[in-house]
């Protein structure tokens, strides 16, 4: 059976304010609270793994570890709209490589999940991940697409419960203004 070469892939991502603030959902931030989410950027940045699977096709498979998954779920727990921001941060840090990596990604807004084969299942496995017949990945934290970029929400394994895609089919369901 067929393995896909994995190789690990070290880049530099810049924090993106910007993203951070639309994902955390916030306005503004004061200073002290701007210092520490760089703060726990630097800490978390060695965390975040990425990897490329296959030649020159493929995939790229961006997660954040173990250890900064069991520290902020504690932080949730002691502080939700903390845990809330910190989970946004951890988010911005996937979109920042994604977006390094796959630039078509700003445009299309979309990263596609490919479908869960046995050679990709396998290839995953390998380096210690699991991926599942929903989509989905053994680390909370984690973003499996294609590499180079391809095709955006065409190919998307979960296309039919995207709610980007289905939402406007969702209209009737809730009310304006709400």
């Amino acid at each position: 059976m067929k393995i896909l070469d994995a190789k690990e892939v070290d880049i530099k991502i810049p924090f993106d304010l910007e993203i951070f603030m639309g994902l955390a959902q916030v306005r503004g931030l004061e200073g002290r609270e701007t210092a520490e989410m760089i703060e726990y950027w630097n800490r978390w940045r060695p965390d975040l793994k990425i990897f490329t699977l296959g030649r020159k096709r493929g995939y790229i498979l961006v997660y954040m570890g173990r250890d900064v998954e069991d520290e902020l779920e504690a932080l949730w727990d002691q502080s939700p709209s903390k845990g809330f921001k910190l989970q946004a941060l951890v988010q911005t840090m996937i979109i920042g490589v994604l977006r390094e990596l796959l630039p078509e990604i700003k445009e299309n807004q979309c990263a596609p999940v490919p479908k869960p084969g046995t050679v990709l299942t396998k290839s995953l496995r390998k380096i210690g991940l699991e991926l599942y017949e929903d989509g989905a990945m053994n680390y909370k934290y984690s973003t499996l697409t294609f590499y180079p970029y391809r095709d955006g929400c065409e190919i998307c394994y979960l296309k039919s419960s995207c709610p980007k895609i289905n939402l406007p089919e969702m209209a009737g369901l809730f009310k304006a203004g709400e």
